[in-house]
């Protein structure tokens, strides 16, 4: 039972500490790519309401792109961070 619980994964070859800070990035920045489409369409869709006099539904586009921008405001600081182990590593590897 433990030896199933504890046995390691024969999934090919390792992947190294900078692969995964890489693939890391790479996700972030879709993420961000992502959360930069929802911004833009929240602003459209707050215009879009304005323009026909839905005031409640514009400030809740409002909302929900204050939102988003605090996700990508998070995102931004992971990003840094991610980057900064990653320029760290090398060193602490030789």
């Amino acid at each position: 039972m433990f030896s199933k619980l504890f046995r390691e994964c024969s999934s090919g070859s390792p992947i190294s500490p900078t692969d995964k800070l890489k693939q890391a990035l790479e996700t972030l920045e879709e993420k961000e790519v992502a959360l930069q489409k929802k911004i833009s369409i929240e602003v459209h869709r707050a215009k879009v309401f304005t323009r026909a006099n839905n005031k409640q539904a514009a400030l809740e586009c409002l909302k929900r792109k204050k939102y988003y921008e605090g996700k990508m405001k998070q995102l931004v600081n992971f990003q840094l961070r991610v980057r900064n182990q990653e320029q760290k590593l090398p060193k602490t590897v030789n």
